[in-house]
């Protein structure tokens, strides 16, 4: 079969079209290298002269190169069968590059292959943006659980992580709408519709949601439900990434059940807390209180103890008063037993002294009134000695009347003498009395000095008391503050 010039011309133009789009590069029929123009040099990174003559393996990983399957593929080419694909080939310092090629067998007019010519483009930044892309993918399918949608809510795929935490297979869910995966009640609520029409319209919807698998059991999932857009923009489907968070939930609602338990015994403590600080104050306030009545008592019985101390020096001088009046009444007495013998000695002169006798009686008499009101006898007996003295001169005259007065004398002083006696003797009781009682104040005195000393130490310790409830009072605050502090980390370790 001969073609036309026309068709030898087009042909050429095609190939020249396709050099000058393509990398192309030519091979024996044993995968030797003829040619390669610029576009394939260019991708792989050599001159024609570092690879004219080599083995296509050059291009090829050692361990692809060395395998059944590229043999095969040799093989297949040398018997003119075409092949096409996205091959990944090693450039120039083990470069990788990707190649959307055909090797396409060229044969001659017998039909035996004589070379092999492949049309190639670059596409390795696309190629590997699409790796990273499915690496990504890839890396979410094997971390979370995905399943994916119709825009109308119907399942149409899901991986194992998916039908692990739900508990399905897939052939139990496919096809079914994703109502079955959620609560009754939320399936049947406008919020549910709400949800899916926004996904319908392209919108990315991200929370944390429950969800019932089977056989009824309670999961929490983490999730992104991602409408997928074709190029018009419309929502061909909805792909769903999730993250089983049902371990973490319940243990969150443990702790919000033991945080609310703990805050409300937070609260009866710091309650009690308050209480008991409103307690010690008042017991502060009632110490103080019952600190400055003590400080009166105390008071009052230092005065009271002043006033014994004065009771009992006044008894002291009283008791020394009386056993002066009891000396002065003695005295007196053997005053008057000395002027009862005077009296009778008198007797002998009483013939001298008759005239006087009138006189020393009135005289006698005086004596006995001053003898009767002095509290110190001796001064009234001085005044009436000097008058008996002025009178003895007269005594001459009158001693019958002196006889007569002597009598009456003697017969006063016995009484004057048994009178002094008694007045000894109430003397004698008096200062009995007195030392009784100035005994009695003493140990008043005592009781009273004891009685101040354990007010004193009642002060004291009313003190310590004081100083112990304000440290209470102190500690409870603290107990109260460090309480509220554990409510709030509370609150925020739950919330």
């Amino acid at each position: 079969m001969f073609f036309s010039k026309q068709a030898a011309t087009d042909v050429k133009g095609i190939v020249a079209a396709l050099s000058a789009s393509q990398a192309v590069i030519e091979f024996t029929p044993k995968g030797e290298i003829l040619t390669a123009n610029a576009n394939f040099l260019e991708a792989m990174g050599y001159r024609l002269d570092e690879i004219a003559g080599k083995s296509h393996n050059l291009f090829c990983d050692k361990a692809y190169a060395a395998s059944d399957d590229y043999r095969r593929f040799w093989s297949d080419l040398n018997e003119g069968r075409f092949q096409s694909s996205v091959f990944k080939r090693f450039g120039k310092d083990g470069k990788v590059v990707w190649l959307q090629a055909t090797y396409n067998p060229i044969r001659d007019m017998t039909g035996r292959v004589i070379k092999v010519i492949k049309f190639a483009s670059d596409i390795t930044a696309a190629k590997m943006t699409e790796i990273d892309q499915r690496g990504k993918i890839d890396a979410l399918q094997r971390s979370q659980a995905v399943i994916e949608f119709t825009p109308q809510g119907e399942v149409i795929a899901a991986n194992e992580n998916f039908l692990n935490v739900l508990g399905y297979r897939i052939d139990e869910i496919r096809g079914r709408p994703h109502s079955q995966l959620c609560e009754p009640a939320y399936a049947a609520s406008a919020d549910y519709r709400r949800f899916w029409d926004d996904l319908r319209a392209g919108k990315f919807q991200a929370a944390e949601y429950k969800r019932i698998g089977k056989g009824g059991r309670e999961v929490y999932i983490q999730a992104t439900y991602n409408p997928i857009l074709d190029d018009t923009g419309t929502v061909v489907k909805v792909v769903k990434f999730a993250i089983d968070t049902t371990e973490a939930v319940r243990k969150r609602m443990r702790n919000e059940n033991l945080g609310n338990t703990i805050n409300s015994d937070l609260g009866s403590v710091m309650t009690q807390m308050t209480e008991a600080t409103q307690m010690t104050s008042s017991a502060t306030t009632a110490s103080s209180e019952t600190g400055a009545i003590i400080n009166s008592v105390a008071a009052a019985s230092e005065e009271l103890s002043q006033s014994v101390r004065e009771i009992s020096n006044s008894m002291g001088n009283a008791r020394n008063s009386v056993q002066g009046v009891f000396r002065h009444a003695e005295n007196a007495n053997q005053s008057a037993a000395s002027l009862d013998k005077s009296a009778a000695a008198m007797n002998n002169i009483v013939t001298l002294i008759q005239n006087i006798a009138g006189q020393i009686n009135l005289l006698a008499l005086n004596a006995t009134i001053e003898s009767a009101r002095a509290g110190e006898a001796g001064k009234g007996f001085a005044v009436v000695a000097s008058e008996v003295k002025n009178l003895a001169n007269q005594a001459a005259a009158s001693t019958k009347t002196i006889a007569a007065e002597i009598a009456t004398m003697q017969s006063v002083t016995g009484e004057v003498v048994e009178a002094l006696t008694l007045i000894s003797t109430s003397m004698n009781d008096v200062l009995d009395n007195v030392t009784s009682v100035a005994g009695a104040i003493e140990q008043q005195d005592a009781v009273t000095n004891e009685i101040t000393a354990n007010m004193q130490s009642a002060v004291s310790a009313i003190g310590q008391i004081n100083d112990s409830l304000g440290h209470i009072n102190h500690t409870f605050q603290n107990v109260a503050e460090a309480s509220e502090k554990v409510k709030a980390d509370v609150e925020v370790l739950v919330a």
